[in-house]
């Protein structure tokens, strides 16, 4: 809005804009402009900030400080809740499902998203003790997905007798064999998976060998 209405020079660092000559009455009743449209289209929450502001450039300032000020916060308050994220006991497994994916979704939202891999990690290293037996199994089925994990977790109750527990979680692993794709990956040349599942692949990509 401010480049529309050709204010935009109000709101750069002085060092960078020498072509503007700021002393002239043109240039101040053009800043208050510029000092209104930003207080018009701030949320009465963030107007508090810029109260004391005199200029365009002082109420920019201000706001960019707050909004880098949380943003830190922020960052702070979601690594630390990915770094606690722990399964209360009692807690139903569908409730730990949300809770897991609302941490996803807020790491995704401060730019740190889990790829799929560390999200399995992540759930199944979160679990309480009832689920072990089957987070075992789980940990070590070739080419295993969150979802497939979710589905598996899912119908086991975590009051279930260790024996219980023990006879759905090799029946979960049976199943989960019994779908696995058998052909072989186009790229990495090995069995068990397809390209579009392929861990290694997934790994170039992010260290931008793939073409």
């Amino acid at each position: 809005k401010l480049s529309r209405k050709g204010l935009l020079a109000h709101i750069i660092k002085p060092e960078f804009d020498a072509l503007s000559d700021r002393s002239t009455v043109q240039w101040k009743t053009n800043d208050l402009k510029a000092l209104g449209v930003i207080a018009g289209d701030v949320s009465l929450t963030y107007q508090v900030y810029i109260r004391g502001a005199t200029t365009a450039a002082d109420s920019w300032r201000m706001l960019e400080e707050q909004f880098n000020r949380n943003t830190l916060k922020n960052r702070l308050i979601v690594t630390k809740k990915l770094q606690n994220f722990k399964m209360e006991s009692g807690t139903r497994f569908a409730v730990h499902v949300d809770r897991f994916k609302e941490i996803v979704l807020q790491m995704e939202t401060i730019g740190e998203p889990l790829d799929e891999t560390r999200q399995l990690v992540l759930l199944l290293g979160s679990l309480t003790d009832e689920y072990r037996m089957i987070s075992t199994v789980l940990e070590n089925t070739p080419n295993m997905t969150l979802a497939y994990a979710i589905q598996a977790l899912s119908g086991v109750d975590a009051s279930d007798e260790s024996s219980s527990a023990q006879q759905k979680a090799f029946v979960a692993k049976k199943s989960y064999d019994k779908r696995r794709f058998n052909g072989k990956c186009f790229y990495c040349k090995k069995t068990g998976h397809k390209e579009t599942e392929c861990r290694k692949k997934k790994a170039d990509e992010e260290r931008g060998q793939v073409a």
